[in-house]
């Protein structure tokens, strides 16, 4: 009887689950709130000290106003002078 014990230990917990395919993951691009997602990255990296995450998720944020409020889009890696 006690050699059986491994055999149901491994056969016992067994799930079928389908397997993963990529249109399990499908992003929808109007439906992600980059606004939300920028602070949220931004208000980590202020957490850790991360200055390098700070100015860029803080470059974005600012690139995401201008082209909301001025519909004007900046350069890929604008130069940004931020005095503390």
């Amino acid at each position: 009887m006690l050699r059986y014990i491994p055999l149901i230990l491994l056969c016992g917990c067994v799930t079928i689950k389908r397997p993963l395919q990529p249109s399990d993951t499908e992003f929808n691009q109007n439906e992600r709130d980059w606004m939300n997602v920028y602070k949220y990255e931004l208000e980590i990296a202020m957490d850790n000290e991360d200055e390098e995450s700070k100015y860029f998720f803080l470059q974005e944020i600012i690139k995401l106003e201008y082209k909301k409020r001025l519909n004007i889009e900046l350069p890929e890696n604008p130069v940004l002078r931020i005095h503390e």
